[in-house]
């Protein structure tokens, strides 16, 4: 498998107050009257309310879905890095969101999430795996492995060297081998 370092994928949970929610939801509208018709525009108006960040993304494809009235979800791939400075300052402004941002760029080894409010961003980043299991729980990564990526290794010492297995408990790489030796 070749993954170019690019993509860096984000899923980020908001909750809020109504109010606040749903003036939100008015910046995340597509104005197809000015040409804004995908989710890189969308992350283009952000930029423009809550001005320019050094160490976010250049772009963001931003896909957003109302959960319900006080609680939002947007995914979707960003270059190289996660946003979390530009949902820092949203956050400031918006002072009821709790924002859980979850990220991962496996081509530069990276993953993490970050709990973000009142202006306030707590940062855990990680190298790929470890953020994984951070993140999502050592059950849930070892789904996604045995589902997934046990076939990306040709030999057991392979499997055993690399930085995902490492990752994972002994009792979990035990299973981890059985796995892979079926």
């Amino acid at each position: 498998i070749e993954i170019m370092a690019n993509n860096c994928y984000n899923f980020i949970q908001i909750e809020g107050s109504k109010k606040e929610i749903k003036a939100f939801l008015k910046l995340l509208k597509k104005d197809e009257s000015k040409g804004q018709n995908s989710g890189y525009d969308i992350y283009q108006n952000l930029i423009h309310d809550f001005g320019k960040f050094g160490n976010d993304a250049r772009w963001f494809d931003i896909d957003v879905q109302e959960l319900n009235e006080t609680e939002i979800s947007i995914a979707g791939d960003s270059a190289w890095c996660p946003c979390l400075e530009i949902f820092t300052a949203i956050s400031e402004k918006y002072q009821s969101f709790i924002i859980r941002y979850e990220y991962d760029e496996m081509g530069c080894d990276f993953a993490g999430f970050a709990e973000i409010s009142q202006g306030n961003c707590n940062d855990n980043c990680f190298s790929y795996w470890e953020g994984i299991i951070a993140s999502q729980g050592e059950s849930d990564a070892m789904e996604m492995v045995i589902n997934n990526e046990l076939d990306c290794y040709e030999t057991k010492e392979e499997l055993i060297e690399s930085d995902m297995y490492n990752a994972f408990s002994k009792e979990n790489q035990k299973e981890i081998l059985e796995n892979y030796n079926v």
